[in-house]
C-alpha cells in the first residue's frame, strides 16, 4: 500500500493510522471479518469456504482472528445473528 501511495513504508504506516486510528494490517483484518460476518449471517457456507472467500489460507487461523475481532466463535456467530 505504501508503494501504490508513493510514501515510505514507515511514513506510511504513521499517517495510515493517523487517519485511521488503526495500523493497516489490523484495517484489513476488520475488512475481512466484516466481510465473513455478512457471509456467515447471509449464506450456507462452511465456514472453510468463507476463511478461503476472505484471503485466509488456514481456517484455524480465521476461527482465532474471528473469535478475537468480532467476540464469537464464526460457528455460534449465524445463530446469534
Amino acid at each position: 500500500m505504501a508503494r501504490e501511495a508513493g510514501l515510505e513504508d514507515r511514513t506510511f504506516l504513521r499517517r495510515f493510522k493517523a487517519a485511521t486510528g488503526v495500523k493497516p494490517t489490523e484495517y484489513a483484518q476488520c475488512v475481512r471479518m466484516e466481510k465473513a460476518r455478512e457471509l456467515l449471517q447471509f449464506t450456507k457456507r462452511t465456514i472453510d469456504q468463507i476463511a478461503w472467500s476472505v484471503g485466509y489460507d488456514d481456517a484455524a487461523a480465521f476461527r482465532r482472528v474471528f473469535n478475537r475481532v468480532v467476540g464469537l466463535a464464526p460457528g455460534d456467530y449465524p445463530r446469534r445473528f
